[in-house]
């Protein structure tokens, strides 16, 4: 029994000895934070010289920015020597030599304008054809596929999978239509159009009339484009009402006419056809697409293209919601014919 008591007293005193050293162990590894140098981050020296060079950036850009806009509106154009500005300066005798200089070199470049002007070529453009010719031929001999050299007729988008007959000659004219924006007082310039004469002769002809500004009659000049659907088309032409309610055909004296036929496709950017509501009512209303819509085909009758002004397209195409209605005023400032231009 004693022995059990010694036992016991002892494994409690080691107990109670080894929990002492726990509480009095100190740590062997230094977990503290360093302590923060400031000097060694901020250095106000530095954060002013960097001051000073952002502001030197930012007047530098805006000068950059100043001559940009500059370059800009005059489209380059400089006049380094005549410039009322330069005379207003105190002319010392080098800025004297300099100016003599810039007359000289301008009168020089005058004088090689104007040579340039009347150059005649000496190459002799029919040996440069017989050779084309002779060079051509000596290629068909000499290949398997003699075929591919062979002159093909230019590609035209809109026909290129219609059934039309061979030898038919196909006639055409160009009209224009000038577009500005009249909401930020801006021209987006001029579309060239072709028109189809020989295929659709009576949807060409209306629309060719309505393009000739007629003295007391409709045409479409100051009408809007009422609907624009970036990535599809747009729509114009309401010589009536202006926002897409009416439109009065120039054929006739009728107020609306036929379909005249699906000959030609919408198979390219810039495609330009009627635009109705029903079969059998084509007034003055006109579609102009974005991007090929053969979906259209056969429902509206196209009768011409965009073969020039494809930026202007652009613009147009930019104006637009989702939606179709505008993000501006877009109007066709004027229009015409090319022949009577």
């Amino acid at each position: 029994m004693q022995n059990k008591l010694i036992r016991k007293a002892t494994w409690e005193d080691m107990f109670r000895q080894h929990r002492n050293k726990i509480r009095s162990a100190k740590p062997k590894v230094d977990n503290k934070a360093p302590s923060l140098k400031v000097t060694a981050y901020y250095k106000p020296g530095t954060i002013e010289l960097n001051t000073a060079r952002l502001a030197q950036i930012e007047e530098d850009n805006f000068k950059l920015i100043q001559n940009i806009n500059i370059i800009y509106r005059t489209k380059g154009k400089t006049d380094c020597f005549r410039s009322k500005s330069f005379y207003k300066m105190k002319v010392k005798s080098n800025d004297v030599n300099m100016i003599k200089l810039n007359k000289k070199i301008f009168k020089e470049n005058v004088e090689f304008l104007e040579r340039l002007n009347h150059v005649k070529p000496l190459v002799d453009f029919n040996k440069m054809e017989e050779h084309y010719k002779n060079h051509l031929k000596l290629i068909m001999f000499m290949t398997n596929f003699p075929e591919s050299y062979k002159k093909k007729e230019l590609y035209d988008p809109l026909i290129v999978t219609t059934g039309l007959p061979k030898n038919i000659l196909i006639k055409k004219s160009k009209c224009y239509l000038d577009v500005n924006n009249l909401t930020e007082n801006r021209s987006l310039g001029r579309m060239t159009i072709e028109v189809y004469d020989s295929i659709v002769p009576k949807t060409a002809g209306n629309f060719k009339m309505l393009c000739e500004q007629r003295l007391g009659e409709l045409d479409y000049r100051g009408t809007q484009i009422f609907r624009i659907v970036p990535g599809l088309f747009c729509l114009a032409g309401d010589v009536e009402y202006s926002i897409g309610l009416g439109g009065v055909s120039a054929i006739n004296g009728e107020q609306y006419f036929d379909d005249e036929n699906y000959a030609l496709s919408h198979n390219a950017a810039g495609t330009l056809s009627m635009y109705n509501l029903e079969k059998n009512e084509n007034a003055s209303q006109f579609m102009i697409t974005f991007k090929p819509l053969t979906v259209l085909n056969g429902r509206h009758v196209v009768f011409g293209r965009v073969v020039g002004g494809m930026k202007t397209l652009r613009l147009i195409e930019d104006s637009g919601y989702a939606s179709g209605k505008p993000k501006h005023k877009i109007v066709i400032s004027k229009c015409g014919l090319f022949n009577d231009c």
